[in-house]
């Protein structure tokens, strides 16, 4: 052990190491502002919510459209063009704003704490009232909030792989450096704050090179590339659009306005926007289950999981451990046994659950004996070590590891398949360089005996494994613990463990890459597991397609958060596993993980209902703006019609849908259910458009019937205008009605079974409601909306085609072509 007694340097006062900083120190730093700045992690700064709302690349592209537009005198046009833009914008920040107040409420219940020395006694204190020249205590898994001296060194080593990317532990003696950021691995000590707030080496790394790493889950994925084909083919449009208005001779007024258009069809912005929503309202509704969603796409990533990693103790267990009995073998008693276990115990730099429970069980040691050296417990090593002055080394650690007796490992195994933790302790007459980086075990060890652990199960594990698994959520165990303690806690619990599915390291490592890989994905329980080789399972089962989560709280937990796709903490856990983890469970509690999990389907389902209106109601659009300049009309839509349809028929049900107050039919598969469905109903929906559109501007003659008594003649443009507005109104009339028909279908109404219509009542009437309005406001304003009243045959095109196409949808839907689409639609 290596101490001081005092902290001095030329700029700072002594600090007695006994007592550390006294009340009027500690107010007197307070007060000249020595304060560590907590900056919370929860969720994003409002600066950045207001950023990735406004500053997108459709918004900045489309804004540029609104300003020429509003430059050439379109003021309405640009006003109707950017409302729904605005809207989204407003909504979404509104919406994100009240998400991060209530999940930064909730994350000061996960808010790291750390040890000091103040007034003579260790005190538990928030890492914002850290103030300068603090002496701060760091044990195993606890991360450093400030920079400072290390003052006591009991064979610390610290893990700086956040910071500098390297992996290795890194040993730290008096006077050494820890830096805010690393985590304490093993051994513990005290060091003093000395940069604190943004003077520290973490804040300074953020600040000048800060790289933000952004995971998307699969939804997220999709939607990016379908996103990304839309720019795409924008590109092309706008392109043939340019062209085509210079071969016509339309002006640059007409040219702009008609580029809003396209840009707001081809560019789902609405439905990217409604995902983030989404996701923010979900991480409100899932925090109710005392969940805390660190990483807002986690909503997303929860209904993916398909695989379930968990820790033992902690998790499935209690992590109550208390020692059931102690066991001497050979010609040690039980006396001698538990003045060993003593002694080590009392000696170790810091005490794990494991140790504390012993220590609990053996009191004070009864001897004299001195402390020599230690090599502290880690995970790797699965053993630890306290040399002491009478040329004894005591080591307690895995069975299998230190014992050297073949009948004393499988007297241990005997007691792990009873679901007992079995410890070996063992000595050794022999020394070791405790300054080595992994000294090597004594060969002449002596087998002194076995040290029983237990710990109960969580009360609603069962219940809450049997949930799980209900959801198609596979378990697997991981742990440190001994394969048969494993194997009987989790069989305990209700997980499935057939006999060939258990794998300890060892064989783990014998495998070849392939084995390995089918193993990791076949395996249900894997017993004394490093934390290298928990990270190398994690990895191959994604690898191998699996959409993997992790439930852990430990130091040796955290390579494999790094790997698996959904990180779940338990908030009790090591503070580094809840800074890398994506959901803290604020109760320690696994029964919050199926509810949290059924939120997050329905925010998913909510989502893919969102991007189902969106995608149909843009597809048809594309489509009739293609069909019309084909055959050589004039522009189909206007950006005033755009906008009543969209908020018709996507951005009112879109948010009905996202509060809860409609619940739609379930969508299982994106590409199969949305985009498939979606695509087909957009080229119906565009067929029904475009014939409207045609027909009723060639036979718009009969608008010469409506004109004044004593005109006999029109101008060809005013023929055209009359034409082309009665054209525009019977085609936006007829998009509006065949998409609320999408809608009903969306939420179980079928306009072929009337009992549905009843049945759903409040789909129907929203619907209804929705949609008429929009349609009496064109009515009642049309020189403001730019259009003609429709005439008895404009009427009858609207009643007819609408309802025809999405006949012939409903009926290609139920036909043997629909059905044998191919097959990759059907994958996940």
């Amino acid at each position: 052990m290596s101490q001081s007694t005092s902290a001095n340097t030329p700029d700072l006062p002594t600090i007695n190491l006994d007592i550390g900083l006294s009340e009027a120190e500690i107010a007197e730093r307070k007060q000249r502002g020595d304060i560590n700045v907590v900056v919370m992690r929860s969720s994003r700064t409002y600066k950045e919510i207001f950023q990735e709302n406004v500053f997108t690349l459709f918004n900045v592209t489309f804004g540029v459209v609104l300003v020429l537009m509003t430059a050439l005198g379109q003021f309405t046009d640009a006003i109707f063009s950017g409302f729904s833009v605005f809207m989204n914008i407003l909504v979404g920040v509104a919406q994100e704003i009240q998400a991060k107040l209530t999940l930064d409420k909730l994350a000061l219940l996960s808010v790291q704490k750390v040890k000091v020395r103040r007034n003579g006694e260790s005190q538990e204190i928030p890492v914002g009232e850290v103030v300068r020249d603090d002496l701060i205590e760091l044990n195993p898994g606890d991360r450093a909030p400030v920079d400072g001296a290390v003052l006591v060194s009991q064979n610390v080593e610290m893990d700086e792989s956040l910071l500098t990317g390297e992996s290795d532990p890194v040993a730290k003696q008096i006077g050494d450096i820890v830096l805010s950021g690393s985590f304490c691995l093993a051994g513990s000590c005290v060091f003093r704050a000395d940069k604190i707030g943004n003077e520290s080496y973490a804040v300074k790394l953020s600040q000048s090179s800060r790289v933000y790493k952004r995971v998307f889950t699969p939804l997220q994925k999709k939607i990016d590339i379908l996103v990304e084909i839309f720019i795409l083919v924008l590109i092309v449009a706008a392109f043939l659009h340019l062209a085509s208005s210079l071969n016509s001779g339309r002006t640059m007024v007409d040219t702009i306005r008609y580029a809003s258009v396209i840009i707001n069809s081809f560019v789902p912005a609405g439905l990217i926007l409604s995902i983030s929503v989404a996701f923010a309202i979900g991480a409100v509704e899932i925090s109710k289950r005392r969940t805390l969603i660190q990483k807002i796409n986690a909503v997303d990533s929860m209904n993916s999981v398909r695989i379930l990693c968990t820790d033992k103790t902690g998790t499935l267990t209690q992590n109550k451990l208390v020692v059931k009995s102690i066991v001497p073998l050979g010609d040690t008693d039980e006396d001698s046994l538990r003045e060993l276990i003593a002694l080590y115990t009392s000696f170790m730099g810091s005490q794990n659950s494991s140790a504390r429970a012993m220590a609990a069980f053996t009191d004070k040691p009864r001897s004299q004996s001195k402390f020599v050296s230690e090599v502290p417990f880690s995970s790797s090593r699965k053993w630890g070590a306290i040399a002491i002055d009478i040329g004894t080394t005591i080591m307690v650690g895995a069975p299998e590891i230190l014992f050297t007796s073949p009948e004393t490992q499988e007297q241990a195994k005997q007691f792990g398949r009873q679901g007992l933790r079995a410890i070996a302790v063992v000595t050794s007459e022999d020394s070791f360089d405790a300054s080595e980086k992994n000294p090597a075990l004594p060969s002449n060890r002596r087998d002194r005996g076995i040290v029983l652990l237990e710990d109960s199960l969580r009360p609603d594990v069962v219940d809450t494994i049997s949930e799980l698994q209900n959801k198609n959520i596979r378990l697997k165990v991981i742990s440190g613990d001994s394969v048969e303690t494993v194997a009987s806690i989790a069989r305990q619990a209700g997980i499935a463990v057939p006999e060939d599915a258990v794998f300890t390291q060892k064989t783990l490592e014998e495998m070849d890459n392939n084995t390995f890989s089918r193993s990791a994905a076949y395996g249900a329980v894997f017993g004394r597991i490093t934390p290298d080789m928990k990270r190398r399972l994690i990895s191959a089962m994604v690898k191998r397609g699996g959409y993997v989560g992790m439930v852990g709280d430990g130091v040796n937990d955290v390579p494999a958060f790094k790997e698996a796709q959904l990180a779940i903490a338990m908030n009790d856990g090591a503070q580094i596993s809840k800074d890398v983890a994506d959901i803290v469970l604020l109760d320690n509690n696994l029964s919050a993980l199926p509810q949290a999990f059924t939120a997050g389907d329905d925010i998913k389902q909510k989502i893919l209902s969102s991007a189902l209106l969106y995608l149909t109601k843009n597809i048809m659009v594309i489509l009739t703006i293609s069909f019309a300049g084909f055959v050589q009309l004039p522009f189909p839509v206007e950006p005033r019609h755009m906008t009543v349809l969209t908020m018709a028929v996507v951005g009112l049900p879109t948010i009905w849908i996202a509060f809860g107050w409609l619940k739609p039919r379930r969508l299982e598969n994106f590409l199969r259910d949305v985009l498939g469905y979606s695509s087909i109903a957009g080229i119906f929906g565009a067929i029904a458009m475009t014939t409207g559109y045609v027909f009723s501007y060639y036979i718009s003659g009969w608008a010469l019937l409506k004109m004044p008594h004593g005109v006999t003649m029109i101008d060809s443009d005013t023929f055209q205008d009359i034409a082309k507005g009665q054209a525009q109104c019977v085609s936006t009339i007829i998009g509006t009605v065949f998409c609320l028909f999408v809608f009903w279908t969306l939420t179980n109404v079928s306009i072929w079974k009337v009992q549905t219509l009843f049945k759903n009542a409040t789909a129907t009437i929203l619907g209804a409601a929705s949609v008429g309005l929009s349609i009496i406001l064109m009515l009642l304003l049309p020189e403001f909306f730019q259009v003609e009243v429709p005439d008895q045959f404009g009427w009858a095109l609207i009643i007819f085609l609408p309802t025809s196409s999405y006949y012939l949808l409903r009926m290609l839907q139920s036909s043997k072509l629909f059905r044998h689409l191919p097959s990759y639609l059907s994958q996940p």
